[in-house]
């Protein structure tokens, strides 16, 4: 029986939105709220906003000293298309007189440090990138590790992977892109101000129209939007697919459904690729119009003034050449918005996942846990969502050192309640307690270290033995040797070539099925718990390896309160009592004689085995 609760082969099932998303619906893609925009400024600036900060004036200062070294080669080529040896250097509210020499030294030098101050804006840009991107998937992961196992075991597969890798990806994208924004109006404003200092007639017109085109602009950009929050939602639809076709890729191949899951996985990907058309469309057409078309309102602009004023043309050219730039500028902080706004639905989409792995947070207890003298369940009942329920009116009580066995057929529940032992699962209604209190009530530090658990399918890292025994804790050596002792592992591991320092797990020294539950034997047994909860431990074992775990099982009796969920009969051999789970109750919690006389589902088993 898999500790996974059935509700997740439903969730599996393709095209079906995270719990935690919700429904994308016209209303709330077709523009990005006030909330979201503040969450995209948060990254970006609430995490360092002094850099930020610095960032904008920087920007604004190489803007500037970029204005002024263009207005100098405009006026200085004026002159020397003239001849001329000084400049009349022309400002809206005067001019004067300069050398030729003069402004060529000053140009140089304001070229040399506005190329000095790039180095730092671009150091402030990356850093803000940087900072938002790690934040971002720190969120996310901390928040899913302190989530309750019933959420996680809700979430599409593939979805947090999707989320910490593209989805986190894409909106750094829009991070990026905002920081560039920032950049590039900062340094557009300083242009337009310059240009305006020179000519305020001709930039006023400029600017003012270039605001009106941005306007004008926006149902692209909203369109833009729209496709890259459906393209968000596709993304995780893909991932999730993909997942579960490489999970079950051995079966696909041996039922002959390889064109089925091949044809399902293209739909997915068709979906995507159209998707993402739309976004990748909308990002390229909107700016090149808004370049093509500030050019336009640049050169009508320019001709209407001179058509009025010719007087001034060495600063009419300077506007000109700040105005083009002003306008490259322009482009480029509309391009950088346009991602930034389609970046958006990925921020909405990891901030929406980190608020739900929030709400669903595991209860911290104060309690401490020393030692267990009694196990009380009072009436629980548990269903999965909307579903009837799994367990209903559940009620017995276990003492200290007891072993108990737990059968019954498939679906009966019996994982679910291993569940609820290991507070994965909280009670629908009824109590829960330890040695006469709520078992939610008690530290997680205490509960961690007192309570074990060994899956039904071996779970290994890709780490040494002595790692994967140890499991991140702390564990001293001779520990580790004698829970592999303890757990009958310890002898085939000093075979191999590196004893306990030998790689297994995924792309790792292979083992077999029965090694490494062994192994993950070892790793519930390292701290010395005092309740061990193991789920179906020799279902897909050999009969040798089979012997051994019961062998370990054996060696345990007496030491802890052992549970012991089992299809074989065999397997609790050695247990006390007996639980019988048939339709999510507790059909009889017998010793083994009172059950042959008195149940009739293990009598039934017993005849079947034999």
């Amino acid at each position: 029986m898999s500790s996974q609760p059935e509700t997740v082969v439903q969730n599996a099932a393709p095209h079906t939105p995270a719990p935690s998303d919700g429904p994308v619906t016209a209303s709330t893609a077709a523009e990005p709220s006030s909330p979201s925009r503040r969450l995209m400024l948060e990254y970006l600036f609430g995490l360092s906003w002094w850099r930020a900060a610095l960032l904008a004036v920087l920007s604004t200062i190489t803007g500037v000293g970029e204005a002024v070294v263009l207005a100098i080669v405009a006026q200085v080529a004026a002159a020397l298309a003239t001849s001329s040896d000084s400049v009349e250097v022309h400002l809206g509210f005067g001019s004067t007189r300069l050398s030729i020499g003069t402004l060529l030294i000053a140009g140089g030098a304001i070229a040399a440090a506005r190329l000095i101050l790039l180095i730092p804006v671009s150091s402030l840009g990356a850093r803000l990138v940087s900072d938002a991107e790690a934040t971002m998937r720190e969120r996310l992961f901390q928040a899913f590790l302190r989530a309750s196992w019933a959420a996680k075991s809700s979430d599409l597969e593939g979805k947090l992977q999707e989320l910490m890798t593209n989805q986190v990806t894409l909106a750094t994208q829009g991070v990026t892109q905002t920081t560039f924004v920032v950049t590039y109006l900062f340094s557009f404003a300083a242009l337009v101000a310059s240009a305006l200092v020179l000519n305020p007639q001709a930039a006023g017109i400029v600017v003012a129209a270039c605001i009106l085109l941005f306007a004008a602009l926006r149902p692209l950009s909203r369109a833009g939007s729209r496709a890259a929050r459906d393209f968000s939602e596709a993304q995780l639809d893909h991932a999730g697919g993909v997942s579960e076709s490489t999970r079950l890729a051995e079966e696909t191949q041996v039922f002959g459904v390889t064109a089925a899951v091949r044809e399902r996985l293209q739909h997915l990907i068709d979906r995507a690729r159209h998707l993402s058309f739309r976004t990748q469309f909308t990002l390229r057409l909107v700016p090149s119009l808004y370049q093509s078309s500030v050019y336009l309102l640049l050169f009508g602009g320019l001709a209407l003034i001179y058509s009025v004023d010719r007087s001034g043309l060495a600063s009419l050219g300077a506007v000109v050449l700040l105005l083009v730039r002003a306008g490259t500028y322009g482009n480029q902080a509309q391009a950088s918005y346009q991602i930034a706004r389609q970046a958006v639905p990925f921020i909405e989409r990891i901030q929406r996942a980190i608020e739900a792995y929030g709400d669903a947070s595991i209860k911290e207890g104060s309690a401490s846990f020393e030692a267990l003298d009694v196990l009380s369940v009072r009436n629980v009942s548990y269903s999965y969502g909307k579903r009837s329920e799994v367990l209903s009116s559940f009620t017995f009580e276990v003492r200290a050192g007891e072993t108990i066995g737990i059968i019954g057929p498939s679906g009966s529940g019996k994982s679910t309640l291993a569940q609820l032992l290991l507070r994965l699962r909280e009670p629908d209604s009824g109590e829960y307690l330890v040695n006469g209190i709520p078992a939610g009530s008690l530290s997680w530090a205490d509960w961690a270290t007192k309570v074990s658990y060994v899956p039904q399918t071996p779970q290994l890292i890709y780490a040494s033995v002595a790692d994967n025994i140890r499991y991140f804790r702390q564990v001293p050596q001779e520990d580790v040797e004698w829970a592999a002792r303890l757990a009958g592992i310890h002898d085939d591991v000093v075979t191999w070539s590196h004893g306990y320092d030998t790689l297994v797990g995924p792309r790792a020294d292979a083992v077999s099925v029965g090694q490494a539950q062994r192994i993950c034997l070892a790793r519930a047994l390292a701290l010395q718990p005092q309740i061990l909860v193991l789920d179906e431990p020799t279902s897909a074992l050999d009969p040798t390896s089979e012997r051994l775990i019961q062998a370990s099982l054996g060696a345990l009796r007496g030491s802890l309160t052992l549970f012991v969920i089992a299809h074989r009969l065999s397997t609790v051999d050695i247990c006390d009592r007996v639980m019988v789970v048939v339709d999510g109750r507790l059909d009889a919690f017998e010793r083994f004689d009172d059950l042959q006389a008195r149940n009739a589902y293990y009598r039934s088993a017993t005849n079947s085995v034999g």
